[in-house]
Formats: structure tokens, sequence, C-alpha cells
């Protein structure tokens, strides 16, 4: 049994970006930059009204000004201002020349379809300048960014429509046990449905991912091997629930051994998540998790999160952050490193009713993973606590 740093170490060791493709813009999301992005234009591409208003020129000592053109948004000024003139200009529009200012409307008052008179004089130009934002060549994007619908926005302004990022993993999902029967089912004596495969696939979609589930495989030796071919000749990473502890029917490292998996580790001194697995065969990964629901929610976000993102070209690591502890804590042994499910709130952390790895009830009033240190019991209300928001 070896400590979870050094189980994400090993994990970690193994898992490489593995290519890069080209995706248009909009395909993109949730993918992570594989190259740096440069501006091709300048932004604002020319001096541009940032309001409505009158287009003047600031030294012009006029009390009246004749209106001498419109500018709506998307056309470019036919006339240029002199002394006593101004132009009508619409937000985003071109700023004619001999410009240098724009009036807001409500500072001005109209004393005929073609004149007005300035009521109001502002210290702001409310002008956008040529290139204020971005400079033509500037880098805008860093490899390693993930593309959100923000980023996609500046791909598109720089017109950037295909866009190269790290290939995300193929992903294969399996359930082990001949108790399981699928969620359209109801239990009889004995059996219970199977919901670590509906989590995982939900949480690898929440990374941008879509897994491919391949059922349950039985508690039958060569059925599980055959199942485990399967997943590892079409994907590059496989997931199996359940069938890594001790009992008679739990063979599922064998399993992976028959099919030329190697092995790097069994057990982590972790609690929930003890029973996992970790091998590869080539470059590719499998994880043996738990079987009960929470240790496999805690063991996917804890060991198998940071794997993906360090696949997908992301910064990996444990994503643990310091928060206040609004209650008293106080556990029955310290003998492993442990993760408590949590409710994060603005004040800090509140500890939620917590009965084992079994109690799927408390995920759904979670939203963090606490994390105790091995050899502490007890932690005060107001200390800080590392917390993995999930």
């Amino acid at each position: 049994m070896i400590i979870a740093k050094k189980a994400l170490k090993i994990i970690l060791a193994h898992s490489n970006p593995i290519g890069i493709e080209e995706r248009e813009i909009v395909d993109s999301f949730g993918c992570v930059l594989a190259e740096n992005i440069y501006s091709d234009i300048y932004m604002p591409p020319f001096d541009r009204s940032a309001m409505d208003g009158f287009a003047i020129n600031s030294k012009d000592p006029s009390k009246v000004f004749e209106i001498i053109e419109d500018i709506p948004a998307g056309t470019a000024p036919k006339k240029k201002i002199h002394t006593g003139q101004c132009a009508r200009i619409m937000t985003g529009a071109m700023l004619p020349l001999g410009a240098d200012k724009v009036v807001k409307v409500e500072d001005a008052r109209l004393i005929s379809d073609h004149a007005l008179r300035v009521t109001h004089y502002e210290n702001k130009t409310n002008i956008s300048k040529n290139g204020e934002d971005i400079k033509a060549g500037k880098k805008i994007l860093n490899i390693g960014v993930k593309i959100r619908p923000q980023e996609i926005a500046m791909l598109a302004a720089v017109g950037k429509t295909m866009v190269k990022v790290f290939r995300r993993p193929r992903i294969s999902i399996i359930s082990t046990g001949s108790e399981l029967v699928e969620p359209s089912l109801k239990p009889k004596i004995g059996q219970i449905r199977n919901s670590n495969s509906s989590m995982i696939l939900a949480q690898l979609k929440r990374r941008g991912i879509c897994g491919k589930y391949l059922g349950i495989a039985r508690d039958k030796f060569d059925f599980t091997v055959k199942l485990i071919k399967k997943g590892l000749e079409n994907s590059d990473i496989l997931l199996l629930s359940g069938g890594v502890s001790v009992g008679d029917y739990d063979f599922v490292k064998e399993a992976l051994k028959k099919c030329e998996v190697k092995i790097h580790f069994n057990k982590i001194a972790v609690k929930p998540g003890k029973p996992t697995v970790f091998g590869t065969k080539g470059e590719k990964l499998i994880f043996g998790l738990p079987g009960n629901p929470v240790s496999v929610f805690a063991v996917f976000e804890l060991f198998v999160v940071p794997a993906l993102d360090k696949i997908v070209g992301r910064k990996a690591g444990t994503n643990l952050k310091k928060y206040i502890l609004l209650n008293d804590f106080i556990r029955r042994d310290a003998n492993r490193e442990q993760y408590f499910p949590i409710m994060l709130g603005e004040k800090g952390v509140k500890l939620i009713a917590f009965h084992g790895s079994a109690h799927i009830l408390a995920l759904t009033k979670a939203n963090g993973l606490m994390q105790i240190k091995k050899g502490i019991k007890k932690i005060k209300k107001g200390t800080m606590v590392d917390v993995r928001p999930v």
C-alpha cells in the first residue's frame, strides 16, 4: 500500500498528451489550446465611438454645430469635420477625420434637424483608440489555455477559424459485479442498481470528455477478461469500478494481468478508496476503482482527473484550496489520509452527515472534499482546512 502522494506521482508519470488535432472553433469548446494564438489585426481596428453621440473636434470653440452626416456602425465616414461641424455617430462606428471627441446624446440639445448646441463637456473623449486593446502580432492566448466561450470569441475576432488542440482521450467504462442491474431495472433480492457508470460518465462529461459504457462484467473471470480486452482495444483509458478488493469474486486485478496490463499499485493509503488499482499497457492507462459510489467519486476526482488534465494539456495537480472550518471535526481513527464530503459556502466549510463510502445521498449535499491528513483526529472550528471543490 502506498501513500496518495506517491500514487499520484506514479499516475502522472504515465499520463502524457496523446496527440494534437485541429478543430473548428465552435467544436473546440472545452478543449485545451496546443498552439499560441496571435492577433492578425489591431483591436479596435480604427478609432471608434464608445457610445451614441456627436463627433466633434475638442478644440472647436463653436457654440452651435452643424450636423454634416450620420455615421452608423459598419460604415466609413464620408466627410471630414471642420470648425463648427459635427457628425451624428453610433456606438462602434468609425470616427471621422477631424474629430477627436464624442459628445454624448444627453449632453447635446438639438436646435434644428441639422444643428445642435453642446450643453455639457466631459473630460472623457468617449473614443476607443485604434489598437488600444490589442496590437497586430501580439500573443493573445497561450498553449495550455482551456477554451471557454470567451476564448472562442477571441479566436473568432482574430479570424482563427481552425485551432490546434490537445486530443481528448477515448475512455471506456466497465462496472463489475453480478449483483448489479442497470438503472432502468428494479433490483431483485440481493441486487443493486449500477450507479457508478452513470456517475463516471457524468464526471467525464464535466471534463469535456464523452466516455463509452461497455456494460456490466458479471463475476466470471473469462467474461471479465473478454470485456477488458474490448475496452483496451478501443480506448486510451479504461475505467473499471468494483472487483478490486480481496473477496473471492474480486478478480479484476488478475483479469488485468491476463490482458498483459502492468500493475503499478493496487492499494492506496487513503479513505475512501483504499482498494484502487492502477496499471498500464503501452501508453494506455487502466484504473480499477473501488465499488462503493463515494469511493468511486473521490478516487476519480483525486487521481483520474489529474491524469486527464495532464493528457489534455492542462496543469495537473491536487487542486486543494484553503477554507475556514465552520464546525468542530472529529473522526474515529486517523491511520489514513481521508476525504470527507462537505458543503462549501461563502463563509467556509460546513460539515454534512456522512455514513461511509456507500452513502450516495451525502454526495448530493456536497460540493467539496475536505482532506484530513494521517494522524489528525480532531480539528477545531475556525481552523483553515484543505478542500478540493467538486
